[in-house]
């Protein structure tokens, strides 16, 4: 199986390929310029191990939570590739593609003020969007984690992303087998714990209307 997989959710910009099970990756720190450097990174990637996207069988990504402009490039790329060669696409959250089996939280900076936690408790994943102040109280006990600083809390900082090409494409190579977390170019969509401040406001106009 030939699966490309990317995450554009956070400022790591990663892209990654498994063809008949070998493994290449790229792992960039491109903070705001997921859009730019995107598409050069896959087109690199797939020429050093000598394959297209025609070659390709599944495409995935990261949905969220993170980025808004970096998740929506990473979706529109997976979703032109799955409509040109007409393959599935796995979505996942960045989450999901963290491998770990004990409890845990990753911490995510969100709108200014906010910050996006997920929460593994030894089977599943929960999401929710806190606000700076209650953080320290919702760490009291609990391990955490994050790949920035997360401003007024002690959380352990990451040197580097949380989770490797390697283990997104692990990830999604279980999903795809599992069958789950699998969508069309049509049904991918961003995963929001709270929708971006436009787009609240731009339903609040129509709901006026």
């Amino acid at each position: 199986m030939n699966l490309l997989a990317i995450d554009t959710s956070s400022n790591w910009l990663k892209v990654a390929v498994d063809v008949d099970g070998e493994v290449h990756s790229s792992v960039l720190r491109s903070r705001s310029r997921h859009s730019d450097l995107l598409m050069v990174e896959v087109d690199h990637l797939l020429k050093s191990v000598g394959i297209t996207t025609k070659d390709l069988n599944v495409v995935g990504c990261v949905i969220g939570p993170g980025h808004f402009t970096g998740i929506r490039s990473g979706i529109a790329a997976v979703k032109a590739i799955s409509f040109a060669n007409s393959i599935p696409v796995v979505g996942m959250t960045y989450a999901e593609c963290f491998r770990t089996k004990e409890s845990i939280i990753l911490l995510r900076r969100a709108r200014k003020g906010w910050v996006y936690v997920s929460e593994y408790d030894g089977k599943s994943w929960t999401y929710s969007m806190n606000s700076l102040d209650s953080i320290p109280e919702l760490l009291s006990g609990k391990k955490a984690i994050s790949e920035e600083e997360i401003r007024g809390t002690n959380v352990q900082i990451n040197d580097g992303p949380l989770f490797t090409g390697f283990d997104m494409l692990m990830a999604m190579e279980d999903a795809f087998k599992d069958k789950a977390h699998i969508y069309d170019h049509l049904s991918i969509k961003p995963f929001y714990v709270q929708r971006p401040i436009a787009e609240e406001n731009l339903m609040k106009k129509k709901e006026r209307q």
